[in-house]
């Protein structure tokens, strides 16, 4: 064999042979296998994808269903928490005008339109409160016990659920027949009388934001036995569904809980075999077996002469009886094995210059990655904000109106809308020192109405400070916190001064309260902290709005900026921030 291989029958035989030899043995048999493999793989490959379009679009249907339910949940949370609605419903009133001046004066249209949307159809509170006059939102709760939802709600024994069913007779005409209802029992306040809400979502709404939904299958909803959509533009109901699911091959079923009720998703995509994937690739397949048969009578004598030449070239751009070694080859033609040896015989040359720009690009990548994620923490710590100010802006509203009792809303009102309108409008984290000083002010001035002469402060901005960028937020920050912190912890009048100046090349921001303070190892640890503080510090920290404050500081300013606390308990406390000049952004 051996011999064979050095020179016995093989050397004998012309170069055109042993191409013609090479083409049957190692190119022809080794393709039958290969397209067999490929058809294989395709056909594997396509079940793999249409697994994959039921799978997304069972999660497209799963996360618009979520939203439905998580929405109305919040909807339910919110009227179960308004102590005023409660209050109202748990009265017995002596006579139905009672009832009426007291539903005028407290509730409106708009209170509950504000709580849902286009796509709600209809919020109904049910009570066993024999003195509720029937209404647009207000029922009494014997009403409701003929319907369905509320003999499987009260079966069932659950505080909140939801039941999709099909209402032969319903009692509003303009409900669509198809029913899907959110039911909870409103437990806020400890109370004899029993309240249910209900919040009812059109079908032909659920229909349309399905619809929306793209899918490359056919797609089933269902609500425990009440099939609520399907895409099949076929008739069918939920047995017929259960009887698809038993004898189709390709479907995909997803089962879950979620508000006492079990919801099935069902995504059936067509039957594929070997014949219908070769079907969709005859002409493919054609082209291969016609080229197999062509290529080695036609072209044999040009792929000898091919070979050999362009192995000469190649020979001597190696040095063969030349002086000049490695030089690039100019002319390369063909694309085959040669051809491609040529081109990376080329690509050598220039693997230098290669290796330079590939290591710029990932330092560069690296960089602009970075800074995504830079940007992402960033996104993140102004969205620990939001919340914070709303609560305690509308905590001061609330201790206003029920201490006093005096109609002042409007203008508290008005204070919290300039802190609503600077809150929202991310689409730029810095502002002006004189933006956040309207900020601060509005902020302070609302306070005012809370803790009344209790409460005095001083802002005192230089002028040519005000045209210097800081990260939006940050000042009134530090503001609120010697509010909550110092202020409302004493009971004596208490001062809050903001100052921004400049001394020698820095800005300095400070923040001063006369409130309770802190002791000294209270404010060593938190200085401490606002100097070195990190995303990781935020996730488990007690003063959550100073660190987030601190670190947007510190990203914006390249770590520069610095910290310093002086406190003494009982005294009051001053927050100092200092940068410096030449990193700071001018309007």
């Amino acid at each position: 064999m051996m011999r064979i291989i050095k020179g016995g029958l093989f050397g004998r035989l012309k170069l055109s042979r042993k191409f013609l030899l090479i083409y049957i043995f190692c190119v022809i048999l080794p393709l039958v296998m290969t397209d067999a493999i490929l058809f294989r793989s395709i056909f594997d490959a396509e079940r793999i994808n249409q697994n994959h379009y039921r799978e997304s679009a069972i999660e497209g249907y799963a996360n618009y269903l979520d939203s439905i339910l998580a929405y109305d949940s919040k909807v339910a949370s919110a009227i179960d928490i308004n102590k005023n609605l409660n209050s109202f419903l748990n009265t017995w009133y002596s006579i139905p005008y009672d009832y009426y001046d007291n539903y005028v004066v407290n509730f409106s249209n708009s209170f509950f339109t504000t709580l849902s949307d286009i796509n709600r159809d209809r919020i109904v509170i049910y009570t066993d409160n024999p003195t509720i006059i029937n209404g647009n939102y207000f029922h009494k709760l014997s009403e409701a016990e003929g319907e369905v939802w509320y003999k499987a709600f009260i079966n069932d024994n659950v505080d909140e659920a939801v039941y999709s069913y099909y209402d032969q007779y319903p009692k509003w005409a303009t409900f669509d027949r198809n029913r899907f209802i959110y039911v909870r029992r409103m437990k806020n306040t400890k109370s004899s009388i029993e309240k249910i809400i209900t919040i009812e979502t059109k079908n032909s709404k659920i229909v349309e934001g399905l619809e929306d939904i793209p899918v490359n299958c056919t797609m089933y909803l269902c609500c425990g036995d009440y099939l609520i959509h399907t895409n099949d533009k076929k008739e069918v109901d939920y047995q017929t569904v259960v009887t698809l699911s038993e004898f189709e091959p390709y479907v995909t079923i997803r089962e879950f809980e979620m508000y006492g009720n079990t919801f099935k998703i069902y995504a059936i995509t067509e039957d594929m075999t070997i014949s219908t994937v070769i079907q969709n690739h005859f002409q493919v397949i054609i082209l291969l077996l016609l080229f197999t048969l062509i290529i080695p009578v036609v072209i044999m004598k040009l792929l000898e002469k091919s070979i050999t030449s362009r192995i000469s070239i190649l020979g001597k751009a190696f040095g063969e009886g030349s002086n000049e070694l490695f030089q690039p080859i100019e002319e390369i033609n063909g694309s085959d094995e040669i051809s491609s040896l040529m081109h990376d015989y080329n690509r050598i040359v220039e693997i230098n210059n290669e290796k330079t720009n590939t290591i710029y690009k990932d330092k560069l990548r690296e960089q602009e990655n970075d800074i995504a994620r830079k940007n992402a923490e960033l996104l993140a710590l102004q969205s620990q904000i939001n919340p914070h100010f709303l609560f305690n802006a509308l905590e001061s509203i609330r201790m206003h109106s029920i201490l006093k009792g005096e109609n002042e809303t409007a203008e508290m009102v008005q204070r919290l809308a300039v802190m609503e309108r600077q809150n929202v409008e991310w689409h730029g984290d810095a502002v002006t020192i004189e933006e956040e000083e309207e900020f601060v002010d509005a902020y302070l001035q609302l306070q005012s109405y809370r803790f009344g002469d209790r409460i005095s402060f001083e802002i005192d901005i230089a002028e040519d400070c005000k045209d210097y960028l800081i990260p939006k937020l940050t000042l009134v920050t530090f503001v609120e916190n010697a509010c909550v912190h110092g202020i409302e912890s004493k009971s004596a009048q208490g001062w809050i001064f903001v100052r921004v100046y400049k001394k020698d090349d820095r800005l300095v921001i400070e923040v001063e309260d006369t409130g309770d303070g802190m002791d000294e190892a209270e404010a060593v640890s938190l200085q401490r902290k606002m100097n070195c503080v990190t995303i990781d510090m935020i996730k488990n920290a007690k003063h959550v709005g100073i660190l987030n404050a601190c670190l947007r500081i510190k990203m914006m300013f390249h770590n520069r900026a610095k910290f310093m606390i002086e406190s003494e308990k009982g005294i009051g406390m001053s927050v100092i921030i200092t940068i410096p000049t030449d990193i700071i952004k001018k309007d």
